[in-house]
């Protein structure tokens, strides 16, 4: 069965290049591929699909039920995931690749956590990311007509549109608070630099190292940590008796000559993060209202959502200590990871969905198109296998989309991934880096963070915002 068409993927960008073909054989090149090659397609019906997506929309009640929130995951943490997607799936190849190479079968750009989504080409091939008067460092933008608008936001043209390599960072204001944080923050890592009198021709290559591996540490101890579990993380971050650091133990994710992004992991294992989304966020002190990360009006009022696309609107700027637990806040929780999808992604906005539809019926309709195996059959093949009814699920195959959201709701009292799932997350991030001859944990195994922190040898996002001066 030949994938359906969609125009959109991610968060209303373009269909990601490769999704159209994705190889079942490892000896093929190409951007996208499959971790179980030999298990058949799951194609339920479009009946079976809008019946399992209106199961999966959240009432009133639960939207307002503070049990449903995530004792374990602070609701920064949802958008540091989205961060991180548009970083590992971002496609900087150019308009004569995509045109010569549409299921970038040859010419793709390997998964990894580089931030090029933020130095894009560098100064060179995109130097609108760049500071003129202080070219190390990135962009920062600023809104002149500060009665309407923040003083301090991305870089943006004179219709709104943020400069920035990766426009999805730009789909709602906390990611693209976010964005704006890891610009700042690769800027007071110049700083810092400079302060130990290294001059700037070292700089602008030492910046985006230390910048990158910090970045990376936080993937792996602050985020993926947090998501599967420390049973899981101990299975697949362990020691290295060679170089007497860390090292990936994979055994379901492989490549031959550069790893791929696997379809269960991006069309299902790590779509995740949409049941921890919040009905609505507490940006600051200075917003008295609760908003929506997207409205149901088909015109909404700005300043009713989160949707963005536009300068940052006046007093918008996050307070971060309500996003992260920085400096002892009590910071919103996310939701737990479950079966159930706020109601500000029931009807997502036409700009994303033509029809509207809703986020759950998507997901669920990208796993079939994309011939994804039954959850039931990825868990046989991992030796992960729960009956339907511990599960409750009913008798046959479920799709893979779902039955990862089950599992962690059973199995994990939605606190973070079960074991199918969350072994998937754990190998496919941490065997990014694995293959990234660039990344700390290749190239300098036994590394630990350099940088100020509120506890030396570690680093978390709340450390990075702190740093960055944003927090």
């Amino acid at each position: 069965m030949k994938a359906e068409a969609q125009p959109f993927d991610h968060h209303g960008g373009p269909r990601l290049r490769g999704l159209a073909q994705v190889p079942r054989s490892r000896s093929n090149e190409g951007k996208f591929g499959r971790l179980f090659r030999t298990l058949k397609p799951f194609i339920p019906s479009d009946t079976q699909l809008k019946a399992l997506a209106a199961s999966m929309a959240s009432t009133p009640a639960m939207d307002a039920d503070p049990a449903r929130d995530n004792p374990d995951i602070p609701a920064g943490y949802t958008y540091l995931g989205q961060f991180v997607d548009h970083d590992i799936t971002f496609d900087a190849a150019s308009a004569l690749d995509r045109l010569n190479d549409p299921n970038a079968l040859t010419t793709f750009r390997t998964p990894r956590f580089d931030l090029d989504s933020l130095y894009g080409g560098g100064r060179t091939q995109t130097p609108f990311l760049y500071d003129e008067d202080d070219p190390v460092k990135l962009l920062v933008g600023a809104n002149t007509d500060t009665a309407k608008f923040e003083p301090v936001d991305l870089p943006r043209n004179q219709q709104g549109r943020a400069l920035i390599g990766d426009p999805r960072n730009d789909v709602h204001v906390i990611v693209s608070q976010m964005h704006l944080a890891f610009i700042r923050f690769h800027n007071a890592v110049v700083d810092h630099l400079r302060m130990q009198f290294f001059p700037d021709d070292e700089i602008v290559d030492e910046a985006r190292r230390l910048t990158c591996w910090h970045y990376q540490w936080i993937v792996v101890h602050d985020f993926v940590g947090r998501l599967v579990g420390p049973e899981i993380m101990g299975e697949v971050l362990v020691p290295d008796k060679r170089t007497k650091g860390m090292k990936a133990d994979l055994r379901f994710y492989s490549w031959n000559n550069t790893p791929f992004m696997p379809v269960e992991f991006s069309g299902a294992a790590y779509r995740f993060g949409h049941s921890m989304v919040r009905p609505n966020y507490k940006l600051n002190d200075q917003v008295a209202e609760l908003i929506p990360v997207f409205s149901p009006a088909l015109t909404p009022n700005p300043l009713q959502h989160l949707g963005l696309f536009r300068p940052l609107p006046k007093t918008w700027t996050l307070d971060w200590k309500k996003f992260f637990p920085i400096d002892g806040s009590t910071p919103q929780l996310s939701r737990r990871i479950d079966t159930s999808i706020s109601s500000p992604l029931h009807q997502l906005p036409a700009s994303v969905d033509g029809p509207r539809r809703s986020l759950a019926l998507l997901n669920l309709m990208r796993g079939r198109a994309l011939e994804l195996p039954s959850g039931q059959a990825v868990a046989a093949a991992m030796g992960t296998t729960r009956p339907n009814a511990d599960l409750h699920l009913d008798p046959g195959d479920t799709p893979i989309y779902f039955y990862f959201l089950r599992e962690a709701e059973v199995l994990a009292e939605g606190r973070h991934l079960g074991p199918t799932a969350g072994r998937i997350v754990a190998e496919v991030l941490l065997g990014m880096l694995k293959g990234d001859p660039s990344s700390y944990l290749r190239k300098e195994p036994r590394w630990v963070p350099e940088l100020p922190s509120a506890n030396a040898g570690t680093f978390t996002m709340a450390d990075l915002l702190k740093f960055a001066g944003v927090a």
